[in-house]
């Protein structure tokens, strides 16, 4: 025993042999516990917590102590973990950003390097590279579960203060050891488990921005509702975002084919020859509605038919706008969006309100409309995962390179207090009294704000009239960015101008993952979507995600132990059921031993690998045929064998009715 800032080394005596166990699972748990009781020594006294204990070579450090009080007897219940665990203390606050490739020997180099808690690493075996993004800012423990969750088959046993990460087939070793039922083990368990059986998921990779050049400040709506240079794009564009409606480009490509082959972009053109026209029905405008079907669709106050504009919001009044473009244009369909657009000259909130800087926030912050409003959500670089109010906030800042916390009552200090006559682009809209705030919203300009509202909805725009803040606030930063292209706020313009629209496009679609072989065996077992934010290429993806999948039961088997004699983590044993015809070598991944008790005996957890599970199936096999024969047999002989019932038999099983001599 070494009490914590000492250097006297005591031994500890007044111990309970039964209650001295150690405990240790593959990649997880690796603690010694004990029950001890005062004998008034020092080492009994220094059982407390941070204080070190030295067994077999091996520290530990006790983190739990339980002082118990019984019949004038002092005993305390300790529990220390393994010294490795203290790597928790060492904390790389650097962070390497973006996706690099990395081992396990880069990733612990970086977190251990120069370490004053006397911490080193070993790598042994061959790891492949993989991307790692963002790595940083975590604890060395941190690390290490970064390590085993990017290469699963990786194991981490420690060596004293050597941190030593192991693959498979180099921790296994046949040392040539053999449990036995009956001989060396007097108990093997089983349990043959389908409940995570995990066959099918969904691949969904990484995002990235996209730049789209859009030409603005031509009309009063300040946005393109014209046919520019022959095209129709920019006004759809822009139609997408006066109606909130979530576009791609294979959209908007599909849109202008439409255009094409129904009017080849005359907005006046009406069709006197087909079916429509002939029952007094004739389709008009650039996508060729009928009055019927365009009155349905068309929001106020822009409906008249044969204006490409109005055509192009009543294309996006449709709930089903999306699939009704991509789908062709043959039968319009879904439920009306709105009577009436909301923006209005002055009060627009779109890109073209706003010049140089506030433009940019502004588009910036709008391609995050739709994100899902999730609690506590601001991952930065995955922020379409979903975001609360104070991620959304904190995420556009970042987007600037500003760096403010995502928790409201934090983000207070961020902004000095301006009067509501003052808003502007990028300021920040509080809810709630200074120092207990719990709502932010982000200001377009003076009259629009954009906010993540409330689980079960998403990021969306409303008037800030509609939910009017309790203060408002300016980061100077932000101000600075915002005024570096011109002012921010309601005003329209007239001026033309170009301004890019940002887009999140996936690297890769997101695409199913199974396994064929388990999906036939098993039947279909699906699970959620397994996500990366690192891997671009969708073979590369595939590859990953089908060493997450779980295609095979799992087999647990815990084995106790006639002895306490050594137990060695990653022994390759020969296990032995010989009344069940059970033979298999697996290795030991979990054990609980007892180095001095004359009664308690070691638990032994062995792995599970495919080759345990197709020995287990077999044995299973056999021992059912052989039920099956036995029964047989059986049959046989009761068939060949006595067919009367003996007067014993009536007397003790009969009802008196069956005479002796009659089949039954």
């Amino acid at each position: 025993m070494q009490a914590i800032n000492s250097s006297s080394v005591d031994r500890l005596m007044s111990f309970l042999p039964d209650s001295f166990n150690i405990g240790w699972q593959m990649n997880s748990d690796f603690q010694l516990t004990f029950t001890a009781f005062n004998d008034g020594t020092p080492a009994f006294n220094n059982l407390t917590i941070e204080s070190t204990i030295k067994f077999d070579d091996t520290e530990y450090v006790i983190k739990q102590v339980t002082p118990d009080h019984s019949q004038g007897i002092e005993t305390v219940n300790v529990t220390a973990t393994h010294i490795y665990n203290e790597v928790s203390r060492v904390f790389q606050r650097s962070v390497k950003k973006g996706d690099v490739d990395y081992t396990p020997s880069d990733i612990l180099e970086y977190f251990l390097k120069g370490n004053k808690f006397g911490f080193s690493y070993e790598v042994i075996g061959t790891f492949a590279k993989q991307k790692v993004t963002d790595l940083g800012n975590c604890s060395g423990k941190d690390a290490l579960s970064k390590i085993v969750e990017v290469w699963p088959d990786s194991i981490i046993y420690p060596n004293g203060r050597k941190i030593v990460v192991y693959t498979k087939d180099k921790f296994f070793k046949d040392n040539g050891h053999r449990i036995d039922y009956l001989n060396s083990a007097s108990e093997v368990s089983f349990e043959y488990d389908s409940t995570e059986i995990v066959n099918q998921v969904r691949a969904v990779g990484p995002t990235y921005e996209k730049k789209t050049k859009v030409v603005t400040g031509t009309t009063s709506l300040n946005g393109v509702t014209t046919k520019k240079d022959g095209s129709w794009e920019a006004a759809i564009r822009y139609g997408a975002v006066v109606t909130n409606s979530k576009i791609d480009d294979k959209f908007v490509q599909a849109f202008l084919n439409i255009i094409e082959r129904e009017s080849r972009g005359q907005e006046n053109i009406v069709n006197n020859w087909d079916h429509n026209a002939q029952i007094g029905h004739p389709s008009k405008g650039i996508v060729q509605f009928i009055d019927i079907t365009f009155n349905n669709y068309a929001i106020k106050p822009y409906t008249n038919i044969l204006k490409g504009w109005d055509q192009i919001l009543a294309v996006y009044n449709s709930t089903n706008y999306y699939n009704n473009i991509i789908n062709g244009w043959g039968n319009p369909s879904g439920s009306r969006r709105m009577d009436s657009l909301k923006i209005t000259p002055s009060d627009s909130g779109s890109s073209g309100s706003s010049s140089g800087g506030a433009a940019k926030v502004i588009a910036d912050a709008k391609k995050y409309l739709g994100v899902p409003y999730v609690w506590g959500g601001h991952n930065k670089s995955n922020p379409r995962a979903g975001m609360d109010c104070s991620g959304f906030v904190s995420q556009v800042y970042h987007d600037f390179g500003i760096e403010i916390p995502a928790y409201t009552v934090s983000m207070e200090s961020y902004g000095k207090q301006i009067s509501r006559s003052q808003v502007q682009t990028g300021d920040m809209l509080f809810y709630g009294p200074h120092g207990a705030t719990h709502h932010i919203a982000l200001a377009l300009d003076n009259k629009t704000m954009i906010f993540e509202p409330q689980p079960g909805e998403s990021c969306k725009m409303e008037p800030i009239s509609y939910y009017p803040p309790s203060w408002y606030a300016r980061n100077d930063k932000m101000a600075a960015i915002v005024a570096g292209g011109g002012s921010a706020g309601g005003s329209s313009s007239t001026d033309e101008k170009t301004s890019y629209e940002t887009s999140t496009e996936d690297y890769f679609k997101p695409f199913i993952v199974q396994d064929d072989a388990s999906i036939k065996k098993w039947g279909l077992h699906p699970g959620g979507d397994i996500t990366s934010d690192s891997i671009k290429k969708a073979d590369e993806m595939k590859k990953w995600v089908m060493t997450q999948l779980k295609p095979d039961p799992t087999l647990s088997v815990s084995v106790t132990a006639d002895s306490n004699k050594s137990v060695i983590a990653g022994d390759m044993v020969r296990l032995e059921i010989r009344p069940k015809q059970f033979v298999t070598n697996m290795g030991i991944v979990g054990y609980t031993v007892y180095p001095f008790s004359k009664t308690s005996n070691a638990s032994i957890t062995l792995n599970q690998n495919a080759k345990t599970i197709i020995d287990y199936e077999k044995a299973h096999y056999k021992n059912l045929q052989a039920s099956q024969s036995a029964v047989k047999n059986g049959a046989t002989n009761i068939a060949s064998g006595q067919e009367t019932w003996t007067d014993e038999e009536v007397s003790q099983f009969g009802s008196g009715r069956t005479k002796v001599g009659t089949r039954v």
